[in-house]
C-alpha cells in the first residue's frame, strides 16, 4: 500500500489533469482490488480526490447523469432494486422461486446441475447485488448436493453443481440491466461515446438470448468436465419432494412481495412505451412494503442491512467513469498500447476478435467486475478510435461480457463465497473457467455480432 501511495503521489504532483485522473483510476485500482470490503470508504476517497483534482462533474450533472443511465429512471431503478431484493429475501419469496426451480427438472444429477442455472436466472433481475444472490442460491445448492450424500470435494457432482452456480451467477448478470453494477456503467459509456441508448428493454433485446446461449454451454462443458457420478434415486426424489413441500404454501407476505415485484418489472419492460419514470413509480411501490400494516419490512432492519459500500462503489465508478470521459483520461494508455502491440496491421474484423479476447481474460487482473467496466470499456473505446473503426464494434461485446469473470477464485466476491463451500479446488475453476471464458468469446463474436446486426446494435 506504501508503494501505491508513493506511485499515486507522484503520477498526481508530477502531472496534468489527465495524468491526476490516471493517477486516480491506478489507486482506484488497488484499493479496490485489496480491500473489497472496504468498498464504502475507498469509494468516498476516490470521490474526494476526483473532487480536489476538479476532474468530477458538478453536484447537478453528476445527479443529472445518474438519472439518465437507463433513460431518466436509474438511479431509482437501482434503489428499487435493493429494496426488492430484501423484500423478496425477507419474506421468503427468493428462496421459494429459486428453489421451485432448482427442484423443477426431477432427480436426474445432469438436470439438477442444469436446474441450479435456470435458478439463478429467475432471481438474476430481482438485485443489483451478485452476493446476495450468491448467498441466496448457496445454501439451496448445497441441500440439492447433501442429498446424494457424497464426500465434499471428492465428488464431481458437488463439484459441478457448485462450478454451475458460480459460473451462472456471472452469466445470468448479463442478461438484465439491473443484474449487476458494471452493466449500467457500460450502458453509460455506449450512451456518451457511441449514441447506444440500452434502457432495460434495449438491453433484455440485445443479452438475453445470448445470455442463454453461455448458460446452456457453460452446462455442457460442466457436465463433460465433471460427468456426475451419482445416479437418481427414489431416496432423492424424496427428499427434493421434502424440501420443496417444506415452504409450505405461500403465506400473505409473499403475495404481497410477488404482486409489487410483478408491477416494478412491468414498468421497467415497458418503460419505452410511456411517457412515466418507471424508476420513480417502482420506487414508490416499493416504499410501500414498509408500511407496518403489511407486515413485509421494517425501516430499521432494512437500513442496516443496505449494501452501502456497492451503492458508494457505483456512485464512485460513475464519477470515475464521467472524469475518464470529460478528460480522455484513458487515451494516453490506448494510444500506447496501440503503438506498441501494431495493432493498426490487422483488419477490423481480426482487430475486434483480438480487442474482445483480450478484454475478456483481462479479468484475470481485476478483482471487481465494476472497476474492470469502468476501466476496460473505455480502454477500448479509445484503441477502436485510433483503428478507425465503430466503437461499438468491440465496446458492445466487452460491455455484455463484462460480469463474467469465471477463471479466478479472487474475481468476484461470488466466486469466493462458492469457493468456501468447499466442493472444488482452484485448479478445477481455472480449467473450467477458461474453457468457458474461450467459448464465451466464440458465442459472441460469432452468433452475438451477427443478432446484434440484425437487431439494430451494430
Amino acid at each position: 500500500m506504501l508503494l501505491t501511495s508513493a506511485v499515486f503521489l507522484g503520477m498526481a504532483i508530477t502531472s496534468p489533469i489527465q495524468g491526476q485522473i490516471l493517477a486516480v483510476i491506478f489507486f482506484a485500482l488497488v484499493v479496490w482490488s485489496l480491500y473489497p470490503e472496504r468498498h464504502l470508504e475507498s469509494s468516498i476517497i476516490i470521490i474526494l480526490l476526483l473532487a480536489y483534482f476538479q476532474a468530477s462533474l458538478s453536484i447537478d450533472e453528476f445527479i443529472d447523469s445518474l438519472f439518465a443511465t437507463y433513460g431518466g429512471s436509474g438511479l431509482w431503478i437501482i434503489i428499487t432494486g435493493f429494496v426488492l431484493a430484501k423484500a423478496l429475501e425477507s419474506s421468503g419469496l427468493a428462496r421459494r422461486i429459486a428453489l421451485w426451480i432448482a427442484t423443477s427438472l426431477g432427480g436426474n444429477p445432469r438436470n439438477i446441475i442444469l436446474s441450479v442455472a435456470f435458478a439463478n436466472l429467475a432471481v438474476s433481475p430481482l438485485s443489483p447485488s451478485t452476493t446476495a444472490k450468491a448467498f441466496l442460491l448457496l445454501p439451496i445448492c448445497t441441500a440439492l448436493v447433501e442429498a446424494f450424500n457424497v464426500e465434499k470435494g471428492r465428488s464431481n457432482y458437488g463439484t459441478a453443481v457448485m462450478l454451475m452456480v458460480m459460473a451462472a451467477n456471472n452469466i445470468c448478470s448479463t442478461a438484465f440491466l439491473t443484474a449487476t453494477v458494471p452493466n449500467p456503467i457500460s450502458a453509460g459509456y455506449l450512451k456518451d461515446i457511441a449514441g447506444i441508448e440500452l434502457g432495460w428493454t434495449q438491453w433484455f433485446t440485445m443479452a438475453f438470448p445470448l445470455c442463454i446461449l453461455l448458460l446452456l454451454a457453460a452446462w455442457f462443458i460442466c457436465v463433460r468436465m465433471f460427468p456426475p457420478e451419482v445416479e437418481k434415486t427414489p431416496e432423492f426424489v424424496e427428499k427434493i419432494e421434502d424440501l420443496r413441500n417444506g415452504l409450505g404454501p405461500m403465506t400473505r407476505r409473499e403475495q404481497i412481495v410477488a404482486l409489487f415485484f410483478t408491477v416494478s418489472l412491468v414498468l421497467w419492460i415497458t418503460d419505452n412505451m410511456h411517457s412515466y419514470n418507471s424508476g420513480l413509480i417502482s420506487l414508490a411501490f416499493s416504499l410501500v412494503l414498509f408500511i407496518p400494516q403489511l407486515g413485509v419490512m421494517k425501516i430499521g432492519k432494512f437500513t442496516g442491512e443496505v449494501p452501502w459500500g456497492s451503492i458508494t462503489l457505483f456512485a464512485a465508478s460513475m464519477f470515475l467513469a464521467k472524469a475518464v470521459g470529460n478528460y480522455n483520461a484513458l487515451d494516453p494508455v490506448a494510444t500506447a498500447f496501440f503503438n506498441l502491440l501494431n495493432l493498426s496491421v490487422f483488419e477490423p474484423m481480426i482487430f475486434t476478435a483480438l480487442m474482445v479476447t483480450a478484454a475478456m481474460f483481462m479479468h484475470i487482473v481485476f478483482t471487481s467486475t465494476t472497476v474492470y467496466a469502468t476501466v476496460m470499456i473505455p480502454l477500448v473505446i479509445s484503441l477502436s478510435q485510433l483503428q478507425g473503426i465503430a466503437v461499438e464494434q468491440v465496446a458492445l461485446p466487452v460491455a455484455f461480457l463484462a460480469p463474467v469473470a469465471v477463471i479466478l477464485t479472487v474475481n468476484t466476491i461470488p466466486n469466493v463465497v462458492f469457493y468456501g463451500a468447499g466442493y472444488f479446488s482452484q485448479k478445477q475453476i481455472v480449467k473450467y473457467g477458461l474453457i468457458v471464458s474461450l467459448v464465451s468469446v466464440l458465442i459472441v463474436l460469432l452468433i452475438g455480432m451477427p443478432y446484434w446486426q440484425m437487431t439494430g446494435f451494430l
